[in-house]
């Protein structure tokens, strides 16, 4: 328990340095945008194929990316619906803040550090069906819904996913699990040397990318959000931790991912439809927050 407690006191802690230093000038907000590259294309794919090489497939699992793809549908849908008869801003806003979880640059790095391979396989599965959703779908459908050009081709925006290297390695990895194969020793090796990074490389990139500067207008709007995605993923948690017939690890690592932030491609893909890019900027930073603060109860709780 100490042990938990003091290493998500440490990815805090780097957190609020990495902040400390963008406002002191010696980082920039830029910074942490390439930090994101590295993490998505280099230690976040070497920790997931740590997480594999221990892992043994059971078709059950499977059950956890349609629980995440639904929760992104009904998200999606809510945002559609009590935003009918409001402002073009207003859909965007809620339909691409609503759905989509930051599992990959965000709450795995917890999970990896503190869960183990199994909390790692877990957070990946539910991924699974947050990823096409999160990366395009959402968007495609967002662009759809207030009439713009953008969002004509979502079956172009699907096939973005696939070339994330996060989603190609554990895509492959559970096929060669569900076939019985492995990868050889040494590959698992050299990805144990580098997945160490990505838990203190993301943390910093969070750090770097945090933003207080809103609109108090609108304030009420981003609190809206944040709410009915904590009381989405309360349910989850709670149904799933209390009900799913997994393991004890298993199921507490879905209930701590269900709690994962607004994704890191939201403001990007608002910014591409011309929405309220400050606005998700700050509902964004507001769910981060929340995030270091249940993610790190849970651990230390369930």
């Amino acid at each position: 328990m100490e042990s938990i407690i003091l290493r998500a006191s440490f990815f805090l802690l780097m957190i609020v340095i990495a902040y400390a230093l963008k406002r002191a000038g010696v980082l920039k907000k830029e910074d942490g945008i390439s930090l994101a590259r590295i993490v998505m294309n280099v230690t976040l794919p070497c920790a997931i194929l740590v997480g594999f090489r221990t892992f043994v497939f059971e078709w059950s699992y499977m059950v956890i990316p349609v629980i995440s793809l639904l929760a992104e549908v009904l998200m999606l849908a809510v945002g559609y619906a009590i935003t009918r008869g409001r402002s073009r801003d207003e859909r965007i806003f809620y339909m691409m803040c609503l759905p989509a979880y930051n599992i990959g640059n965000f709450t795995l790095p917890f999970i990896s550090g503190m869960l183990g391979s199994a909390g790692i396989i877990a957070a990946c599965l539910f991924d699974m069906g947050n990823s096409p959703m999160c990366l395009g779908l959402n968007f495609a459908f967002t662009a759809l819904a207030i009439g713009s050009a953008a969002g004509r081709n979502p079956l172009r925006q699907l096939l973005t996913v696939f070339t994330k290297p996060s989603f190609i390695v554990y895509i492959v990895m559970l096929l060669l699990s569900a076939s019985g194969l492995s990868l050889p020793d040494a590959v698992f090796d050299f990805a144990g040397l580098i997945s160490p990074a990505n838990g203190p490389m993301a943390m910093v990139m969070v750090g770097l990318m945090l933003e207080f500067r809103f609109d108090r207008s609108k304030v009420t709007e981003a609190v809206a959000v944040n709410a009915m995605r904590l009381a989405l993923a309360a349910a989850i948690a709670a149904l799933f931790f209390m009900f799913a017939p997994f393991s004890y690890e298993i199921r507490k690592a879905v209930a701590i991912t269900a709690f994962a932030p607004i994704a890191s491609a939201s403001p990007a893909f608002v910014a591409e439809l011309k929405g309220d890019v400050a606005l998700v900027g700050f509902a964004s930073t507001l769910s981060i927050i929340s995030a270091l603060v249940i993610i790190p109860l849970l651990v230390v709780l369930l």
